[in-house]
């Protein structure tokens, strides 16, 4: 789907209740968001904490919807805009908190 080239180094696997079908892969890299994809895209900047062929989590200060697509453009290349929807949002308060979870459509 797309290359991994964000410098990024591989998850140790996660206990069984919480096995992805994919391993993930830790990395700090810049990214940004296209929200409202029809008349008004906005581009937000964010956080990719981790990635897996599937999808991102994402650190940033956005407001989401789960189901929503978006677009996820990493670092400053925007013609790798890869689109994405969105499965689940960190619950205030928690670990998860300001995160999201994108799975690539």
């Amino acid at each position: 789907m797309w290359n991994n080239s964000l410098g990024a180094k591989a998850v140790s696997i996660l206990p069984a209740h919480e096995a992805r079908r994919s391993k993930r892969v830790v990395t700090r890299k810049g990214a940004s968001v296209v929200l409202n994809l029809g008349s008004q895209p906005q581009r937000v900047p964010c956080l990719i904490v981790d990635l897996s062929p599937e999808g991102f989590r994402l650190r940033g200060g956005f407001r989401l919807k789960r189901g929503q697509v978006v677009e996820v453009i990493p670092g400053d290349d925007q013609l790798n805009a890869i689109r994405c929807s969105v499965v689940w949002i960190g619950k205030p308060g928690s670990k998860q908190d300001g995160e999201v979870g994108l799975k690539a459509v």
